[in-house]
This record gives C-alpha cells, structure tokens and sequence, in this order.
C-alpha cells in the first residue's frame, strides 16, 4: 500500500512539473506574439500587431498645395497649413486656411480678345475654416517592394470663411460714360464645408496626406458687378478642392 502511494504522488508531482513547463514555454510563445512572421517546421504564419500609429493627444501640423478644380475661366492655386489635436484614435479637431491667386485660363483670353465678352469671376483668396475630423477606417497595404504602407482614411466637418477677390477688370470698357469703374475689393462669405481624405504614415512621427474638399457658400451677385453697392440677390458658390502635402505628428 505505501508504495503504491508513493507512485501515485511520483505521477502527481510528475503532472504538475509537466503543467508549469507547458505554462512557461505557452508564455515564451505568446510574448512573441507581436512578430510579423514567425517559423514553426517550415511554416510561415503571419499574427496580428497592434496599431502602428497611434494619434491620441497629439498635435498634428500640415502643410499642402491646393487646387480648386470646378473653375471655368481661371486656375486659383492655394498654400494651405493645418494644426490638428486629436482627442482619440477617431476624432480630432482641426483648424485651416489657404491663401493664394488665381491665373487666367486661355479661354478666358479668347472671350476677351475675339468676341470682348468680359466674364465675370469670383476669384477665391483666402479660406479659413475650423471643425471636426472623424476617422472612421484606418489599414494598411503592401507595395510591389514588399514595403508595408499604414494608412488612415477621414472624413471633414466644418466651417468658416472665404475671401472672394473682386477686380471689376470686366467694367473697363463699359459704354457708360457716367460708369467710374469700382476699386478692387475683398469681401468674406460665411462658408461650410465637407470632405474625405487619406494620411499614409511613413512613420510614427511623419505622413503623407491628400484631400477632397466641398467648400459652399452663398455670395451677393450684385459684389461682382459694376454697381456693386446695389444689390441684386444671393447666389450659390461651390469650390471643389484638391489638396496634397505632408503632416507632422508632435
């Protein structure tokens, strides 16, 4: 009888050195966990890693080249700098502006110079804005390299103001005598916009970004003409944007 309770507490001490080396060996294993690929017999097996770029209470500052897409007779280019405070992963909140000119189109030209059909244009100046970002989707893709590319993909809420540059350029050669062409001005016309955009990181600290921009606002059409201190009635203004830079996370 004693020897068999001697054997029977050999397996049990037996059973339990065993639970611990599976215990410690299952630890080695998970904290490796976070490899990007790892080799068991010849196998590879991709694991999932946690979140490469976090922006959580941190500042972002941005720098871009703007383009304004939907303008018939003028091409407007904008410089454009963003300061960004993400609240969470999510959601931030942003602050804008542009400011830039605008250069004649060769159509624009032709009007003139062929048939003196003088067109009148709001010429964007300035944009300042300020909202909400929401961060919705965030991955990541692989190159033809190999490299791994993590991207965050947002959408804009916003308001704020556009500064629309007024030449008169088209009251020049008005017939009326009694006509005194008006001196150029800038007027401001509150504005909301909407738009979508990506950030791709290239690391923890820097990225690239690009938006698409809705930016709409109602103007007095009676500013642009050659009276404009009459006026005529509101109008509906809509500036689509492209605009491409580089961010910096702090």
């Amino acid at each position: 009888m004693e020897s068999k309770s001697k054997e029977n507490k050999k397996r049990v001490a037996l059973r339990g050195r065993a639970f611990v080396c599976a215990v410690i060996v299952s630890m080695g294993f998970a904290s490796t966990s976070y490899g990007d690929i790892g080799d068991f017999d010849g196998y590879e097996i991709r694991v999932i890693r946690p979140k490469f770029m976090t922006k959580r209470g941190r500042t972002e500052i941005a720098g871009q080249a703007t383009l304004i897409m939907n303008q018939s007779f003028i091409y407007t280019l904008m410089a454009s700098g963003i300061l960004n405070y993400h609240f969470s992963e999510s959601l931030a909140i942003e602050l804008g502006g542009s400011y830039g000119v605008s250069v004649d189109k060769q159509d624009k030209q032709i009007l003139e110079d062929e048939f003196e059909i003088n067109t009148q244009i709001l010429r964007t100046q300035y944009i300042f804005n300020g909202g909400l970002l929401w961060t919705p989707i965030y991955g990541k893709t692989q190159l033809p390299a190999g490299d791994v590319v993590y991207f965050d993909s947002f959408l804009s809420f916003q308001a704020g103001m556009t500064g629309v540059n007024y030449t008169y350029e088209q009251c020049e050669d008005v017939p009326d005598q009694d006509l005194v062409k008006p001196a150029p001005q800038v007027k401001s016309y509150p504005t909301i916009l909407i738009g979508f955009g990506q950030k791709y990181f290239l690391s923890k600290t820097f990225g690239l970004r690009w938006d698409v921009r809705d930016y709409l606002f109602n103007y007095e059409k009676g500013h642009g003409t050659c009276t404009p201190e009459v006026t005529v009635g509101s109008g509906l203004q809509q500036n689509i944007t492209l605009q491409w830079g580089a961010s910096k996370f702090f």
